[in-house]
């Protein structure tokens, strides 16, 4: 339990929610998401699960919705004990220790799996669905392909597609969609797989768990889900006797229709849980899900085999060869610092009252639009520094969620390098991300952009790593020129300051620096400009090219322009 407040939730929860006196509470870990799991002991012997969503980020109020569709369809589910979904707690039925992973000794795999099928089949001939239930349309399975796409590629190609590639893998998915999914709508529970079907002791038939993201849709996703589980390796025999045994129970399937849409979705959950691994190894810190990569790999190379996907196939040898193939790795990018510590005089009446990072900027403080780039790449652990009227931003930091925060403060300005050179013991040997807190980099494309920074970081490549924004796409405090022209591999500074068109590209406050490139620097004053130039000259300097907007906001002018402008985005 992560903490009192929370423990003291919790105890409150189980004594007047649930009416318990005496209980013993025994940790089960944790699944894909962020909840966390425990059995309740009770005092007559019996127990319960006990599932904490803290943050109600995981959809608890489906997940009661659609247990009591399931239970009225007569489909095993868990029976909800109680629950206060408001803080993210529910007591439910608990089914022992008896999922198809515990329950297999591979002799009884095929019965087992036969029970699972059952479910479906029984599951896929209910006409109705549950109010909560979302449709499974285009957009959702184009960006279910996007986890392959944009998280898994990266990470094992060390760069990121290029957009016209990248367009090309969308058409040929999207291409074969509408053939490829002739078959009538039933209830897509998601997550149907071997860790998910339980075998409860008090019934013949299969019950099922983690079912909050159900969707109306092509059924056939669950069932490839279960018969080509990258968790468990499952005969091919097996499979295709349980595939036909499914499509001749369901009867009226016609077998075209059945089989392309059934290879279909089978693409889809390979490539779409070869990219959700990857965000649960590099993003979540879960290390064990790289397990089960190899055994997705051979699975999606198995699907990609079938002459239907001939034009994707072609497009895989183009662009990700197999060779290329591999289990993704967490590069240790889990910090960050945020400079914070500069007064901003060009901002003249703006900051005799307060530092730079708190102007406000289109109803919140400027530093806060950095701190969305830490967030949606989820990276929590931060260092700030202060300085300048460093008492406002110190409260301002003090009310901030999901974060960590340390203070480093400066007697004296320390300059972009000095500063963070003060605060490398936070950092030990491991590279850490740079904000700057008085820029605007708008993060709304398809994937974080210092996710993918991180993709492209190489520590055997790099010291420090820019993000680089197109000039053209600068606003606010338009510059005269850019900092950066791209030379092949590498980027070089515009040292002498003019206005040439390769020098194209300006440095928009994000980094990626290794701790190792202070190394020699004695000053304690100085700007990170020298470790860029130092990298640069030792060939040490990587970069990343964004395609995001970028607001340099320096002057009193620059602010409102850029409220004019971000006004313009939201609508």
């Amino acid at each position: 339990m992560q903490n009192k407040t929370r423990l003291a939730q919790i105890k409150s929860f189980l004594e007047k929610n649930c009416g318990l006196k005496k209980y013993k509470i025994l940790s089960m870990g944790f699944d894909a998401s962020s909840r966390k799991y425990f059995r309740i002991l009770k005092d007559n012997g019996k127990t319960d699960v006990l599932v904490d969503d803290e943050g109600c980020k995981n959809h608890s109020k489906e997940f009661v919705i659609i247990a009591k569709f399931l239970l009225k369809n007569g489909i095993r589910a868990p029976k909800i004990r109680a629950k206060d979904l408001k803080k993210g707690l529910m007591l439910i039925e608990d089914f022992g220790e008896s999922d198809f992973v515990k329950v297999a000794d591979g002799k009884n795999d095929k019965e087992l799996l036969r029970k699972a099928v059952d479910v479906l089949i029984k599951l896929h001939k209910v006409k109705e669905f549950p109010i909560c239930a979302k449709k499974m349309d285009k957009q959702v399975i184009l960006d279910n392909f996007a986890l392959f796409s944009d998280w898994y590629i990266p990470a094992c190609m060390g760069k990121n597609l290029d957009e016209n590639k990248r367009q090309e893998f969308f058409y040929l998915v999207e291409k074969l969609m509408p053939e490829a999914l002739k078959m009538p709508e039933t209830l897509v529970l998601w997550d149907y797989h071997v860790n998910n079907v339980m075998y409860p002791k008090d019934s013949q038939n299969a019950a099922i768990i983690d079912f909050q993201d159900a969707m109306r849709g092509p059924g056939l996703y669950d069932l490839a889900s279960l018969l080509e589980d990258e968790r468990r390796n499952i005969s091919q025999k097996t499979a295709e006797e349980l595939k036909e045994y499914y499509f001749t129970e369901m009867k009226d399937l016609r077998r075209q229709d059945f089989e392309k849409a059934y290879a279909y979705m089978a693409l889809l959950r390979h490539m779409r849980v070869l990219g959700r691994f990857t965000t649960l190894i590099t993003v979540s810190g879960k290390p064990s899900y790289a397990s089960y990569v190899p055994h997705g790999m051979e699975m999606l190379k198995r699907s990609l085999e079938n002459p239907m996907f001939r034009e994707i196939k072609k497009w895989m040898e183009e662009n990700f060869a197999e060779s290329n193939w591999g289990i993704p790795k967490n590069k240790n990018i889990t910090k960050a610092f945020v400079l914070a510590a500069g007064k901003g005089t060009r901002m003249r009446h703006l900051t005799q009252t307060r530092a730079k990072p708190m102007i406000e900027v289109a109803g919140r403080r400027l530093m806060d639009y950095g701190f969305d780039l830490l967030k949606n790449a989820k990276i929590n652990s931060v260092v700030v520094n202060v300085c300048y009227k460093k008492e406002g931003v110190k409260k301002h930091l003090s009310v901030l969620k999901d974060f960590d925060i340390k203070i480093s403060e400066e007697k004296e300005l320390l300059e972009t390098g000095g500063g963070i050179k003060k605060a490398l013991k936070y950092f030990g040997d491991e590279p850490f991300a740079v904000i700057n807190a008085d820029n605007i980099l708008l993060d709304d494309g398809y994937k974080p952009i210092l996710r993918q920074a991180i993709d492209v970081w190489d520590e055997k490549k790099y010291d420090i790593l820019l993000v680089l924004c197109d000039i053209k796409n600068i606003y606010g405090d338009h510059p005269k020129h850019g900092d950066y022209k791209i030379c092949g591999k590498t980027c070089l500074r515009n040292q002498m300051l003019v206005a040439d068109k390769e020098f194209r590209y300006v440095y928009v406050g994000v980094a990626i620096i290794h701790p190792k490139v202070f190394a020699g620097i004695k000053e304690k004053k100085f700007s990170l400009r020298v470790l860029f130039d130092k990298a640069e000259k030792e060939g040490r300097l990587g970069f990343l090219l964004s395609d995001r907007k970028e607001f340099l906001v320096g002057t009193p002018e620059a602010v409102k322009e850029t409220e004019l402008l971000l006004k313009a985005v939201k609508k």
